[in-house]
């Protein structure tokens, strides 16, 4: 009976062991996991004045193209010559506008990209790990070894 309730106690604490291993890669797979949100929140604060010199640029082409048309309605105030010149201009501002607006969707999609790739790299390291661990054994006593006798 004593054998029994030694096992027992053995077992529970065997359990309780790789519930604290488990728990203690839990608390390391969150911390690193808060850093990259850290990192990448830092990142898109880098974005915002970009956001705002993109709208900047909007309002400008969208103000020169304004004008572009109240002057080509009075033709006495530039010649066909120097309109199509500012219509290049803002046709060059619209190109880079749209250019800046690029950017900025490729880097909007890169946090979900650099997290996935996070994410899955810490995943695969753990898992790794925990592998490496679960294949610890005892070694095994071979039979045809004999204790050596003095």
């Amino acid at each position: 009976m004593k054998t029994v309730k030694n096992l027992l106690v053995a077992m529970i604490n065997a359990t309780l062991i790789l519930v604290a291993i488990c728990l203690f890669f839990l608390w390391r797979l969150s911390d690193t996991a808060e850093r990259v949100v850290a990192s990448f929140a830092q990142n898109l604060q880098i974005v915002q004045p970009l956001e705002t010199k993109v709208d900047g640029l909007r309002t400008e082409v969208a103000n020169l193209r304004s004008d572009l048309a109240a002057i080509s309605l009075d033709s006495t105030s530039l010649t066909a010559q120097a309109t199509e010149r500012l219509q290049t201009r803002a046709n060059a501002l619209q190109l880079e506008l749209e250019g800046i607006n690029s950017n900025l969707a490729r880097l909007a999609d890169t946090p979900e990209t650099l997290m996935q790739a996070a994410l899955s790299d810490v995943a695969t390291r753990v898992s790794g790990r925990i592998g490496t661990i679960a294949s610890c054994y005892a070694p095994e006593s071979t039979p045809d070894a004999s204790p050596v006798s003095e």
